[in-house]
């Protein structure tokens, strides 16, 4: 009685089950081992267990169940490895096997082996990389796509726009007649949303450039703190209208070779939010130096500060943090994505320390060469 109901459970597992003796002869089979491999248990009682596996590595095996026998213990195998197993009509398949010893003294060893088909999970898997794999490339596809429509519309946005800019100028400088107060004010807004506009069309082909792995930099050896006082030359208009205190630490600094159009891009992205988001008044602290073969520049602020669960949003494309003191949003959030960018491109890192009503800091550093970092 135990002994056919101990045949029914074993009959009744979803899972090929085989046990083969200390010789390697196969002395036990379920239903669903015969169904997976297409023997009858006759055909494979007392036959060795390589019957079940492709030719060339028979051999293999019987070294490797001469070791098991040695070293037995509970396994699994082919979820690491690719094995195969060979049904009577040929055809070899996908399987996963778990081991398991059946001691019983040293004469009666026994090996129980579980084996399961995982042909059509190996065919889902396989199915599923392809589709993945053909998602990949339909996004690299769209990716490039966009890429390259927006720098074309950039470079087609920026031709009229600089026409405008240019008469605009032509305008104010009042060379066919004066102009009335009402009249330059119409003027100055012009330029000045203009300019603006420029800005934005520039950022979004830099960006443009970046993601479509175009942006070249052109190094060249310059002096780091000519260009810090460019930038803060820049920025000049907007700290003059909020009384900004700006002070400047430079420490030990020697020429750099870089993309000097680059480096000053970022200083001047840097600066720009450090004087859009700190209140009149306030402080912003420039500081270069030297570490080992690197320049380290940070720009320092008295701003509102940037919570620490956004410190890694805030270099993501199009992402705005909070408010300018004046209560609105500015800009498009590509200054910082953009930085961070260029500053990578120059095999340097960006680094943020900053808390709400605490200020920010930004630190970007960059090989002093080209060759230091190679």
């Amino acid at each position: 009685m135990a002994e056919r109901r101990f045949h029914e459970l074993l009959d009744a597992a979803p899972d090929g089950i085989l046990q083969v003796d200390a010789s390697g002869h196969i002395v036990l089979v379920n239903r669903a081992l015969e169904n997976i491999f297409g023997y009858t248990r006759e055909e494979l009682l007392g036959k060795p267990v390589e019957i079940l596996i492709p030719r060339e590595q028979r051999l293999a095996h019987e070294s490797h169940r001469a070791g098991y026998r040695q070293h037995p213990s509970t396994r699994a195998m082919g979820a690491a490895t690719a094995l195969e197993g060979l049904r009577k009509d040929g055809s070899r398949f996908p399987v996963e096997i778990s081991l398991s010893p059946s001691p019983s003294g040293d004469v009666d060893f026994f090996a129980t082996a579980i084996i399961r088909d995982v042909t059509e999970r190996k065919r889902n898997e396989a199915a599923f990389r392809a589709e993945q794999e053909m998602k990949t490339l339909e996004l690299e596809r769209a990716n490039r796509l966009k890429s390259e429509f927006l720098a074309s519309m950039s470079h087609e946005l920026r031709t009229p726009l600089h026409t405008i800019i240019g008469f605009s100028e032509l305008l104010a400088e009042e060379l066919q007649g004066p102009l009335n107060d009402k009249q330059q004010r119409f003027i100055s807004h012009i330029r000045k949303d203009s300019a603006h506009l420029l800005a934005l069309i520039n950022d979004v082909l830099d960006l443009s450039k970046i993601e479509a792995g175009r942006m070249e930099l052109h190094p060249e050896v310059f002096d780091l703190p000519a260009v810090i006082d460019e930038s803060l030359a820049t920025v000049k208009t907007v700290v003059t209208e909020k009384d900004l205190h700006v002070t400047t630490t430079i420490t030990q600094l020697v020429p750099v070779e870089a993309d000097k159009v680059r480096i000053k891009q970022i200083l001047v992205n840097l600066l720009s939010n450090a004087a859009k988001f700190t209140p009149a008044r306030g402080r912003i602290h420039v500081e270069a130096k030297l570490n080992g073969g690197e320049v380290v520049v940070s720009v320092a602020d008295s701003g509102i500060g940037i919570p620490k669960e956004e410190h890694e949003a805030i270099f993501d494309k199009f992402y705005q943090t909070g408010v300018t003191p004046k209560g609105v949003r500015e800009g498009t959030g590509l200054g910082l994505a953009i930085t961070k960018q260029l500053v990578e491109q120059h095999g340097g890192k960006m680094h943020l320390e900053s808390a709400p009503g605490k200020g920010s800091r930004f630190t970007f550093r960059f090989p002093i060469s080209r060759r230091s970092s190679e």
